[in-house]
């Protein structure tokens, strides 16, 4: 049986230790340039020092930003 990757058990919904947001989640971006920008995860880029994850802003931009730099919207 294939072990899948980090990436592919994220994008199925596995809960991933050290990763706060999923697929689709709303966030908001709380620190540099972007703060107070809302968007939606689309994907997690990398876990190896921090988790980075590639996200849709509501301004159309889509950017790839730090776990610390973002925080879950209700």
């Amino acid at each position: 049986m294939k072990r899948l990757g980090v990436g592919d058990r994220w994008m199925a919904g596995e809960a991933v230790p050290g990763v706060a947001f999923g697929m689709r989640q709303r966030v908001e971006v709380v620190d540099g340039a972007r703060a107070g920008a809302r968007g939606v995860v689309l994907l997690l880029v990398d876990v190896t020092a921090e988790p980075v994850y590639l996200v849709d802003l509501e301004t159309g931009a889509v950017v790839r930003l730090p776990q610390s730099m973002l925080r879950p919207v209700t």
